[in-house]
């Protein structure tokens, strides 16, 4: 019997390869990277290759992102640094709603207590992403409601390199790369530092560092580590454009003082204990410690002369967090009834605090609270002063049953139990100091099947629980009451077709995503959540390439989201279309490559959309409402490899400069970065 064994968890580890020439770290992932396991899959997934990432030079990993199928990224600094992912019209408030690791361990600043993406890895230190939406996303947790996303950091290599890039809008970047591989042990260093004067003049200034080791401790085990750092000062805004201000100029930025203070730093040790019969154990524990301090400006809009006005004065939210996890797994084949079983099964802990802390300064260049200020809901300058933690305990396992050559089934379930605390301090100058936890059990049912009826043409088909947990603030009100605010929950279904032929390959997958409970806003901004309820998002994804020969290939992705609809008539918005849900996404790309240098050119297309759940069309005096016209972007990239130790390139974002609307939240108008030229030096040792 032909046996096909993959492995989809978020502790999964590709078996060293050791040899007299290399040795490759332990690597985590969602997604395996052989051709074979990847047809397998039992659901859609996308895996982002290092070649496309060198080639294509996108400027973040939400660049690369949206270019995928079910993917709608939704701009707001232009260069990546906070994503709003949405998959298949989930997740846009600050990609919530989308599970993002890197090697498998979560890089929300708070995966319980507060999962926005305030922090997103650099690009450069990526060697592929790893997208996976179907059945398999079950293995993964909390928050897989539109998918999840693993971004995977480069394995060290022998000796060193340099790459240099420069653009417009004063970007600059300079990255060093340098790593030693031998038969037991590897080890690589990277530091990137990069910075410009930002789209609509919102400096940044980036610091990233990598350390990455692996050693080989007898034959059945091996030892992984990464250590990361990071940090950027940026001067982005939270205060989006006024319609007028976007007619009158909308590369302006108002709120040019606001500034953002971001340092994350991180420990990973994986572990893999293997056997020569196939039993193996597999083991991540994660650490990571981050502060977060977004100083904006006070403003208020003048609906009388249609422009936001700043005020003299401006407020901190100081935020730190402390994450850690261990993940361990087991992996086993069997033979039962005559049947080839492939096992997963583990246990996941985790644990988090964040201290949040809310103040006011005087002077809005300071960043630092004035404790002499009391007034209003002010106490010694604090406004909020409060602490959230969460601790879960998660049990998984999967099995796979290759019931014939061509025929697999694999069932599996997660069961989470997770505790959240909100212990309040202060508030609103109320010293009064008050404590409440909230706790919850899910199980999180999974199937998918895969069919092989024809030479490399399968069929594959799933059903899976998504599951996202309400944000502690939102679970827990200020005043230490608990919300009647439920976990967000849906059941998703696939049914889809991949191959190939001959010199072309294809993915075709229906979709449907039925919430039990959506939550929402119940205002426009700042509002507290409340349960919105039944919602229905479904469509159809194409995706393909094709080899024309001769160095030339052509390639593409639809996604046509039919339906993302409200079906409950809370606030009687029944039948509603949700917001930020465009019913057409569309990435060409052609291009032509040979040895020594290649070029391509894409073109996106993304349709109208609804900016709130009430469908407003005009478009409102403060720009926080109203419709989001289409827009198409097209770009271009090219490289040329003078020996196998320099090559150049360069990448062009929006060719055409055109003018559109990315986003109206938060704040307001958030116009698309506008042109975008890159060129880079890379040089090896």
């Amino acid at each position: 019997m032909k046996k096909i064994v993959f492995s989809i968890s978020a502790s999964a580890l590709l078996s060293p390869l050791i040899c007299a020439e290399t040795l490759k770290l332990p690597t985590i992932n969602v997604i395996e990277a052989s051709e074979d396991l990847l047809s397998h899959i039992p659901g859609s997934s996308t895996l982002i290759t290092k070649e496309k990432l060198e080639e294509t030079k996108p400027l973040s990993l939400q660049d690369a992102l949206k270019k995928t199928p079910g993917v709608h990224a939704v701009e707001t600094d232009g260069y990546g640094f906070y994503p709003r992912i949405t998959i298949r019209g989930i997740g846009s408030d600050m990609s919530k709603k989308v599970l993002l690791l890197e090697d498998g361990a979560p890089i929300a600043l708070g995966p319980y207590t507060d999962p926005a993406a305030y922090y997103h890895p650099p690009v450069e230190r990526m060697e592929r992403i790893e997208i996976l939406k179907g059945s398999g996303s079950v293995a993964h947790g909390p928050s897989n409601i539109g998918g999840v996303v693993n971004y995977v950091t480069k394995q060290p290599q022998d000796g060193a390199n340099i790459v240099m890039s420069a653009g417009n809008f004063g970007y600059k970047s300079l990255l060093g790369e340098y790593g030693v591989v031998e038969d037991t042990y590897s080890l690589s260093i990277s530091a990137l530092k990069k910075s410009g004067d930002g789209w609509r003049n919102m400096p940044f200034d980036v610091q990233d560092a990598v350390i990455k080791g692996a050693v080989v401790l007898n034959d059945n085990h091996t030892l992984g580590v990464k250590l990361t750092h990071y940090e950027h000062d940026a001067s982005h805004t939270y205060l989006g454009l006024t319609q007028k201000e976007y007619e009158e100029d909308y590369k302006q930025n108002k709120a040019k003082h606001d500034k953002m203070f971001l340092k994350r730093e991180s420990l990973d040790l994986t572990h893999e204990y293997f056997t020569d019969s196939g039993f193996s154990v597999k083991t991540l524990a994660y650490y990571n410690n981050a502060s977060r301090d977004w100083w904006r400006q006070n403003n208020t809009f003048n609906g009388a002369t249609g422009y936001n006005e700043m005020g003299a004065d401006a407020d901190g939210r100081l935020r730190e967090f402390e994450v850690m996890g261990i993940d361990s797994r087991a992996f086993f084949e069997y033979q039962f009834a005559g049947i080839e079983n492939a096992a997963e099964a583990g246990v996941k802990l985790h644990k988090e605090t964040m201290k949040n802390k809310r103040g006011r300064t005087a002077d809005p260049y300071t960043y630092a609270i004035d404790t002499s200020y009391t007034a209003g809901s002010y106490l010694n300058g604090v406004r909020e002063d409060d602490r959230r933690k969460a601790q879960a305990v998660t049990l998984f396992a999967q099995n796979t049953f290759y019931l014939t050559d061509a025929t697999t089934v694999t069932p599996g379930f997660r069961v989470e139990t997770y505790e959240q605390k909100r212990e309040i301090n202060s508030w609103n100058g109320d010293p009064t100091q008050r404590s409440t936890k909230t706790d919850n059990t899910e199980f999180i049912p999974g199937i998918g099947m895969t069919h092989e009826f024809a030479k490399k043409a399968i069929v594959f088909a799933g059903a899976h629980k998504g599951f996202a947990p309400p944000r502690v603030a939102d679970a827990i009100n200020t005043d230490g009451d608990a919300i009647e605010l439920e976990a967000e929950r849906s059941t998703n279904y696939e049914l889809g077709l991949r191959g190939k032929i001959q010199n072309a390959e294809y993915e075709i997958t229906y979709f449907r995503l039925d919430f039990e409970n959506q939550i929402a806003q119940s205002s426009d901004s700042g509002g507290q959540l409340t349960n919105t309820g039944e919602t229905l998002n479904q469509g159809l994804e194409l995706s393909g390439a094709v080899d024309l020969g001769a160095g030339f290939s052509v390639g593409g992705n639809y996604t046509f989201l039919h339906t993302a609809e409200i079906k409950s008539n809370n606030e009687g918005r029944a039948g509603n279309r949700l917001s930020y849900a465009p019913e057409h996404l569309l990435n060409l790309t052609a291009g032509y490559k040979e040895e020594h240098w290649g070029t391509g050119i894409g073109y996106a297309y993304v349709s109208e959309q609804f900016s709130d759940f009430d469908e407003t069309v005009t478009a409102s005096d403060d720009g926080k409402k109203g419709i989001i016209p289409s827009y198409g972007l097209w770009d271009i990239h090219g490289w040329y490899r003078f020996n196998k130790n320099a090559k150049i390139d360069f990448a062009v974002k929006n060719l055409t400069d055109e003018k559109y609307i990315a986003s109206r939240a938060p704040g307001g108008i958030n116009p698309g970065m506008g042109l975008n030229a890159q060129v880079g030096v890379k040089i090896s040792f």
